[in-house]
């Protein structure tokens, strides 16, 4: 009877996998669909030369012109159809020289701000000539008022000769990440506007935007975070200098530890074990992914949700590794998805099968990587540091669990997994984790830092949901033996 109850549960839970899988396909298609819309969108612009809606004025001048020469059929006449024919090449030749005289330039304070500071920055367009052009305009990005993003605005300005038109502001950008200030493009008219001039520029700036650095105060009073730190324990770690003794080969032995020489001795794999000081070996595994993007459910949660998350996943993982590296001896491992990790030469992987699987047209999981780095101090910190604040989201397919199997030493080693979202899927990898390390992984080694947007949910029906499914996963991941820590602000 057991049994039989056992295999119909396994039938059943490979039926829901299915189907998860098949909304993650449906809902990857939608979301791919909507991104191929907007990115439609943002090139839809004229070409480089066109008419306005003056041409139609034009165009009847020009029959009232012919038709007024002809029925007076005199010299005279003729003029007023010759200025008519001659009209368009002189705008035409009157608007392109645009291009010898105005110009733009981008003036910025600095290209790198903590967010919450206030940024100065200046866009000057410029007429270097002596024809005046009163009818200018550019499409200008620069941050919106919300300080959550950049839009672009169509501003129209109108330049005298030798003349300069100004935008002087200043922004506070309210999440981390990377923006862009500048003119994407300029459109020159002639004086009739009858002709528009597209100059395309993409003059850009590009602005950094870091996070704080919150400090996690170990006597609990003032602590910067909501974090009770007490649970963060020193875990012992292997000291390299002192080999202690020689055993077979284990499931979760590290690969470098093995006796090769010995090993082809008594064709068994031997490997070798060291003494324990008071060194620890971290690993970090912040998830930084849009997890909040099911088109389905877009208007339950407020706009800025995917930033928010990101932000105290950074400042909460920044926190936990300076707290870290502070202490005696200790070696971090920070390691997350990174879309610039070739361009920043960091470590890369082939593509995710699982990921593709499960979002087949996805462009970013084809190009995604991940970028590892090893820290032995706050020097290596500050180094590895420009790099993480600025990273961009990735595709909530890929979760940071997954990372795991990068990891080449599993003997004495903590996993700190930071992350904006608990799913079954991610409790049932971290189970596996820690089944599969429970040899090797100490009490403790596998804990969970879970930020939790419940202020973000605007639905009242989807907080309650999401705050009994929240209560339910952590619940079971305590069960396994798993460290789960909340905290909804960083302060």
């Amino acid at each position: 009877m057991n049994a039989v109850m056992e295999k119909q549960r396994k039938l059943e839970q490979k039926a829901a996998e299915r189907e998860r899988r098949q909304k993650l396909r449906e809902d990857a298609k939608l979301l791919s669909e909507i991104r191929r819309q907007e990115k439609r969108a943002r090139l839809k612009s004229y070409p480089t030369v066109s008419l306005t809606r003056n041409a139609v004025y034009y165009a009847l001048f020009f029959v009232f012109a012919l038709l007024f020469t002809q029925a007076l059929r005199s010299p005279l006449s003729s003029v007023l159809f010759i200025f008519a024919m001659l009209l368009p090449p002189l705008l035409l030749l009157y608007a392109v020289t645009c291009h010898l005289f105005v110009s733009e330039s981008n003036t910025l304070e600095a290209e790198t701000v903590q967010k919450e500071v206030p940024l100065e920055y200046e866009i000057l367009i410029a007429n270097t000539g002596f024809l005046p052009y009163p009818f200018v305009d550019a499409d200008v990005q620069y941050p919106a008022r919300d300080g959550v993003h950049c839009e672009t605005r169509r501003v129209s300005c109108t330049l005298a000769p030798m003349g300069t038109y100004r935008i002087l502001d200043r922004a506070v950008f309210h999440y981390r990440g990377g923006y862009e200030i500048g003119i994407r493009d300029l459109y020159v008219y002639d004086p009739l506007k009858i002709f528009r001039i597209r100059m395309r520029r993409d003059n850009l700036r590009p602005v950094f935007v870091m996070p704080r650095r919150p400090v996690i105060v170990t006597d609990g009073e003032g602590a910067a975070s909501e974090v009770n730190t007490t649970e963060v324990r020193n875990l012992r770690g292997a000291d390299r200098t002192e080999l202690t003794e020689i055993k077979e080969y284990r499931m979760g032995d590290g690969l470098r530890d093995i006796h090769w020489k010995l090993s082809s001795k008594t064709q068994d794999l031997m490997v070798k074990h060291y003494g324990m000081n008071a060194c620890r070996s971290v690993c970090f595994l912040p998830d930084l992914g849009e997890n909040y993007t099911d088109p389905y459910r877009r208007g339950l949660y407020t706009d800025d949700i995917n930033l928010c998350c990101a932000d105290a996943v950074t400042e909460m993982t920044i926190a936990l590794m300076l707290s870290t590296l502070r202490g005696a001896n200790n070696v971090c491992t920070l390691m997350w998805y990174e879309k610039r990790a070739a361009d920043v030469g960091m470590e890369t992987l082939l593509p995710d099968r699982e990921a593709q699987a499960a979002a087949p047209d996805a462009a970013d999981a084809a190009h995604i990587g991940y970028a590892a780095e090893v820290m032995y101090n706050e020097l290596d910190f500050e180094r590895v540091y420009p790099y993480f604040a600025t990273a961009d989201l990735h595709d909530a397919a890929l979760s940071p669990a997954s990372l795991c199997r990068f990891i080449t030493e599993t003997e004495s080693i903590s996993y700190y997994i930071v992350t904006s979202r608990l799913d079954g899927t991610l409790v049932t990898t971290l189970q596996e984790s820690l089944r599969d390390y429970s040899s090797v992984v100490l009490m403790g080694g596998l804990q969970v830092y879970y930020f939790d947007p419940v202020a973000k949910i605007r639905d009242p029906a989807e907080r309650a949901r999401h705050n009994d499914e929240t209560e339910h996963l952590i619940a079971q991941m305590r069960a396994a033996g798993i460290l789960v820590t909340v905290f909804n602000e960083i302060n």
